[in-house]
């Protein structure tokens, strides 16, 4: 059973995980660079993170620490909430420290397991250790002051996840009961092509550019952005990635759209008030709201259906505008595709599944 879990990243996910981990009984070591000792520091001060919102309680972590070392060796699981932007950087601090038997689980995966296994390789890495992805985040959540954490929704443990090969799934899963209530997915793919964010985040961040850059801080996408033609678009973007997971063989998992129709119907789900109120931003176009969503799930999404013999005119549009406005090609070398994940074009998904499956 598992005892001692190190959570690493000192965002808002990051202190929201440890706080609810340590409120359960877990111990928990949480840890980021040494860069965000400030923030570690904080929750040393103030006794442990505070939850406000729809997580109530307060949460102390066993140790705060910015030594990969102390962070990483003892832990059972290593529970991974940093952007994907990040995932290199962090594969290469704990790598050094990785002992047999743990359990590292990417939150969100973002197809980060090829990331660590690539760093893992590289540096020759021999502990076995396992690799897997959640499919989208913890919970909803903003750093709002020291220490604290504002929820947005309600904790839920369960979930959905995989393994890289997903012939790990079965033993993580069964190794974190009483932890998390995850099923699997079929493998690493499934949780990234129903990533909600593709199609809640994207065509709506860009269509707000101007007031983003007008409003900055003062902006929040659920609160401004859902106008009748977004959605519209949103809409397009949901039925091509629709047919692009049809054509894998897999099943959309829920109704990307569900979030959007309760905003705008927002008198009828008090649940979501507090998400709707306190879930801000983006307060930049330089921002994970593209940069995330378009180089890991959107890119993805594309590169599968070019493989696949179909189309996305309109996400891939999107990709393309959002990558002008960055100066990032989300399409090409910047995203997640296919192809830079070490499948060469000649590759059918069939046989990708056979290598990533194991």
């Amino acid at each position: 059973m598992i005892e001692r879990i190190t959570v690493i990243g000192a965002g808002a996910t990051g202190h929201g995980v440890a706080a609810v981990l340590s409120m359960r009984g877990f111990h928990v070591t949480l840890y980021d660079a040494s860069r965000f000792a400030g923030r570690l520091e904080a929750v040393e001060q103030r006794g442990g993170i505070t939850l406000l919102g729809e997580g109530q309680g307060k949460g102390t972590p066993a140790r705060v620490t910015t030594d990969p070392a102390r962070a990483i060796r003892g832990a059972q699981a290593i529970f991974v909430d940093v952007m994907s932007s990040r995932h290199e950087e962090i594969a290469r601090q704990i790598a050094p420290h990785l002992e047999d038997g743990q359990h590292i689980l990417i939150i969100p995966g973002n197809l980060g397991s090829f990331v660590f296994r690539q760093v893992f390789q590289e540096l020759g890495v021999t502990a076995d250790v396992t690799l897997t992805e959640k499919e989208g985040n913890f919970f909803p959540c903003r750093l709002t002051g020291e220490a604290e954490v504002t929820v947005g929704m309600p904790l839920n443990l369960k979930g959905r996840a995989a393994s890289l090969p997903a012939s790990d799934t079965r033993r993580v899963l069964q190794a974190l009961e009483g932890v998390v209530e995850y099923s699997a997915n079929r493998n690493v793919f499934e949780g990234v092509i129903n990533a909600g964010n593709v199609i809640n985040h994207i065509a709506s961040t860009v269509l707000s550019a101007p007031e983003i850059e007008r409003k900055g801080d003062a902006f929040s996408l659920f609160q401004y952005a859902f106008t009748p033609a977004v959605v519209r678009c949103i809409d397009k973007i949901r039925l091509e990635r629709q047919a692009v997971i049809e054509a894998m063989g897999m099943q959309v998992h829920k109704n990307p759209m569900g979030m959007i129709a309760k905003v705008q119907h927002l008198e009828e789900h008090p649940e979501i008030h507090t998400f709707y109120h306190h879930m801000d931003g983006p307060n930049a176009l330089d921002h994970r709201y593209l940069h995330e969503d378009c180089g890991c799930g959107g890119a993805f999404a594309v590169s599968v259906a070019r493989r696949l013999g179909l189309e996305m005119p309109v996400l891939s549009a999107f990709l393309c505008v959002a990558g002008t406005i960055n100066g990032r090609d989300y399409l090409g070398a910047d995203g997640r595709t296919l192809e830079n994940l070490g499948f060469p074009p000649e590759l059918t998904l069939e046989e990708i599944y056979r290598q990533i499956e194991g």
